[in-house]
């Protein structure tokens, strides 16, 4: 086998012809590199870059028109209800606007709705007899349920208890029970009684006759207690003592809850008071 002379092949590496075959091969790798890029470009809307507008508070069959003008797509993600808005209205956008995205990305809407959400008052929890300020938050913070006070009524046990539970001016719950079948607008407001120790006038019953332990309890649930007692000598056991005089008496005028009536007993139940009570 013939071998090139060590002379000729470095000459041959120095030759024209070897140096345009390499510049040739470099040629052809710039030239495909510069198509790979070219085709990458094309292929991703030539990495274009746009600020995202802002569709927020727009109609979404307007803003679905400008972003079809953008090269955008819009896509409803939710809906909610909310009190006062009409239905269709774009409340948030997913990308945020001004975000850099590419032609064609598809932007997700939160959008408001015509109809509200309903809620079955068997989902409320309990509220009759329980603190309001406290059921005011978990009502907004669980159903978004508003509350209102529109009234107070005496009760003897601790002040700011529901009492009664009232939706457009009908009682939905109170002491009597609670209309689970009913359905409730989600944002809508509910309207409460809630429980006083103070306030308002009551009438001065007629205790005198009773035993000592029904004239206190009949006095306890009007708001009204035993002030001062005066204690005939036969007295022994207060609870079966009989009232025979009280102060003031049935025939002054409404007084305050919270006041007192001061009362005088007996062990025996005075001859006029006879058939009275029994």
């Amino acid at each position: 086998m013939t071998q090139m002379p060590r002379n000729s092949f470095f000459s041959f590496l120095a030759s024209r012809t070897f140096i345009l075959n390499i510049l040739g091969i470099l040629a052809m790798f710039v030239l495909a590199g510069i198509i790979t890029l070219v085709w990458l470009r094309v292929y991703t809307n030539h990495g274009q870059q746009l600020d995202l507008p802002d569709f927020e508070g727009m109609q979404i069959e307007d803003a679905r028109k400008n972003a079809e003008m953008e090269s955008f797509t819009l896509s409803v993600k939710d809906s909610i209800h909310v009190v006062g808005e009409q239905g269709g209205k774009i409340l948030q956008q997913e990308p945020p606007p001004g975000s850099k995205v590419k032609a064609g990305r598809s932007v997700y809407v939160t959008i408001t709705k015509n109809e509200p959400d309903r809620i079955q008052v068997s989902r409320l929890p309990v509220l009759y007899g329980e603190n309001f300020d406290r059921k005011k938050k978990e009502l907004f913070e669980s159903f978004e349920l508003r509350s209102t006070v529109i009234g107070k009524e005496y009760d003897p046990g601790v002040p700011g208890q529901i009492l009664e539970v009232r939706y457009q001016g009908q009682p939905i719950i109170n002491a009597s029970g609670r209309n689970d079948g009913l359905l409730l607008e989600k944002g809508a407001t509910l309207e409460f009684i809630i429980s006083e120790r103070s306030g308002g006038v009551v009438a001065i019953p007629d205790i005198v006759c009773q035993e000592y332990a029904a004239a206190k309890f009949a006095l306890e649930s009007i708001g009204l207690s035993i002030g001062e007692i005066r204690y005939a000598d036969d007295v022994f056991e207060l609870a079966k003592a009989f009232i025979i005089r009280q102060s003031p008496g049935p025939d002054r005028d409404p007084i305050q809850r919270g006041s007192k009536i001061n009362i005088e007993v007996s062990a025996e139940k005075p001859i006029d008071c006879e058939g009275i009570n029994e």
